[in-house]
């Protein structure tokens, strides 16, 4: 009878000291990666700024669906092996600066991507911000465990990369 108790205290504890270590970690992060490409400004925006062929050449999304604008913003779902994702476009400036938010409340996460377009000579830096959240303490404590804050980034810009016919290794600039 005892090994019972003993393994009904290490169910309910385990999960129950894991959440209480989540509520003490930071709700937000932000997290950057950069990486210069020698494509110009206008041909990086060209995939940047065009949501619904994201799934051309990000193969960590499968299918995007576009969706109706809402207040004259685009709106569309990514669709990966980690379910739907909804974003919607909230600011733009071509071919320097594109801002996209997670539009779903009822995601155990959110936050904005911000990428930043400068010209070099020759090429243009890409840098990608993330300011993001995750609501739920236990996926904190999963996520500071298993997955970098850069995780998604690091696959979008060697995708970008690729899709480019360059070979850069994107830099890590903040990640908390």
């Amino acid at each position: 009878m005892t090994w019972v108790f003993i393994g009904g205290g290490v169910l309910v504890g385990v999960p129950l000291l894991t959440a209480l270590v989540g509520l003490m970690l930071p709700r937000d992060h932000l997290a950057q990666m950069s990486m210069r490409l020698t494509a110009s400004p206008e041909r990086v925006w060209g995939l940047v700024a065009d949501s619904n062929g994201t799934a051309r050449w990000r193969p960590d999304v499968a299918a995007v669906e576009m969706e109706p604008s809402a207040g004259g913003r685009v709106r569309f779902v990514e669709v990966s092996r980690h379910g739907r994702t909804p974003f919607e476009v909230i600011a733009q400036e071509a071919p320097h600066k594109q801002v996209v938010q997670v539009v779903d409340a009822g995601l155990p996460y959110g936050g904005t991507w911000t990428w930043a377009l400068m010209p070099t000579n020759p090429g243009t830096q890409v840098t990608i911000s993330e300011a993001g959240f995750i609501r739920n303490p236990l996926f904190r404590v999963m996520s500071r465990l298993f997955f970098p804050p850069t995780a998604t980034m690091d696959k979008y810009l060697h995708a970008l990369a690729t899709e480019l016919g360059e070979t850069v290794e994107p830099q890590v600039i903040r990640a908390r």
